[in-house]
């Protein structure tokens, strides 16, 4: 009896595979993996290439220059009055210091924002105490710490 399980589950063990590889196989094609894949099915539309530009419009896009949304931050060094070792990076490049116990930055949509402690002997803890209304991400609050490492603030998100 169990030697006929053994048996059947081994064959199924088997079956199962070859399965997988087939599937595997058949996921490569691209009209097959949209049928196999409902991931595939609740992908949006490809948008044609090139753009299409009316005509009208021609001469005021090629000139327009578009920018990144701003939006103001403050972060807040919460146990000292200063540490001005504590520098805040923007795109990995030192733009503030910590000369005061708050400092109110100027960033733009995408910016990734960290606080490089590494040069501080101590632990520093770092919250976000305002935003300007367009900014969506850091949120007012949030709380960071730093001890002699680089402290990811994260990538900014304006609405």
């Amino acid at each position: 009896m169990l030697r006929r399980v053994e048996k059947y589950l081994m064959r199924l063990v088997m079956v199962s595979l070859i399965l997988v590889v087939v599937a595997q196989g058949l996921m490569t094609n691209d009209s097959t993996r949209f049928y196999m894949s409902w991931s595939e099915r609740m992908e949006g539309q490809n948008l044609p290439t090139p753009v299409i530009v009316p005509d009208d419009k021609i001469s005021s896009a090629t000139n327009a220059t578009i920018k990144s949304p701003e939006a103001l931050l403050t972060i807040e060094l919460s146990q000292y009055a200063s540490a001005p070792q504590a520098k805040i990076l923007i795109n990995g490049q030192a733009r503030y210091r910590f000369s005061r116990q708050q400092v109110l930055i100027r960033v733009k949509a995408g910016d990734t924002v960290e606080i490089d402690t590494s040069d501080c002997p101590l632990p520093l803890n770092f919250k976000i105490t305002s935003g300007s209304k367009e900014l969506a991400y850091p949120n007012q609050g949030q709380v960071f710490s730093g001890n002699q490492s680089i402290v990811m603030i994260g990538r900014i998100i304006v609405k």
